[in-house]
């Protein structure tokens, strides 16, 4: 309750910026890949739900992970409180970006359905395990660059040009049966990729399985967390120490 009141307050509509924020933005890029192919005659890729999924799961990963820095910092008075520990800001964090950017992709895919410019999610299950793996994935990556960010402004430079270099490479905007054959097997070492293969095969009838890697994903997401769980843990001790 406290980060969203940190990030939103109650002034205007207060808390439903939760949604309100990433659906805006979810909202204008999609909207013009829908005209931009329709004005190209290519309607049979159901531009807008693609574009809806890839940039709402984008934004959980840009939200998690750029927040990631300086997050320990920001909220130091809070560790006055015994019971708080770091752990506990960058589980708020994680968990207000996933539950905002679920809701808004929910709510504009009801509208694009309602509207007959998307089909309902042909798996559902695998959507939403696809948008878990997204949260798991930018969570672990948030633990490491929050612990070894602390202190050092430097390190902290590049957290966000690396969110933007991951916009090409991520797969949000792509699936891997558009790429060359001699780049997909170098692509299906990116976790993300397989993240949004699943979430895709869940939202399309027409999408493959062929590319998808959940044990592989599972497995790098857990190796991560172990890892930012470790530089967390030190992390405590350091301000304990402070």
């Amino acid at each position: 309750m406290r980060e969203l009141h940190v990030r939103f307050g109650r002034d205007n509509i207060g808390y439903l910026w939760l949604i309100g924020e990433p659906m805006m933005l979810a909202t204008v890029i999609s909207t013009v890949h829908y005209v931009a192919s329709v004005d190209e005659g290519f309607t049979s890729l159901a531009p807008f739900p693609f574009t809806l999924v890839g940039y709402c799961l984008f934004i959980i990963f840009r939200g998690i992970f750029n927040r990631a820095e300086g997050a320990i910092e920001g909220n130091s008075s809070l560790f006055h409180h015994k019971m708080i520990k770091p752990i506990d800001i960058m589980i708020a964090k994680a968990v207000i970006e996933c539950l905002g950017c679920v809701s808004s992709l929910i709510v504009l895919l009801t509208i694009g359905i309602l509207l007959g410019i998307a089909d309902p999610p042909a798996r559902p299950l695998y959507l939403m395990f696809g948008a878990l793996l997204v949260t798991w994935w930018s969570f672990a990556l948030s633990l490491i660059v929050a612990g070894v960010t602390y202190g050092s402004h430097a390190l902290g430079r590049f957290v966000h040009p690396i969110s933007y270099f991951m916009v090409p490479l991520s797969g949000a905007f792509w699936t891997m049966s558009f790429l060359p054959l001699k780049f997909r097997a170098f692509m299906a070492w990116n976790p993300m990729a397989t993240m949004f293969e699943i979430a895709r095969y869940g939202q399309f009838r027409w999408a493959s399985a062929d590319y998808m890697f959940p044990e592989y994903a599972i497995a790098v997401c857990a190796g991560l967390t172990f890892v930012g769980l470790v530089l967390i843990r030190k992390l405590k001790y350091k301000l304990q120490v402070s």
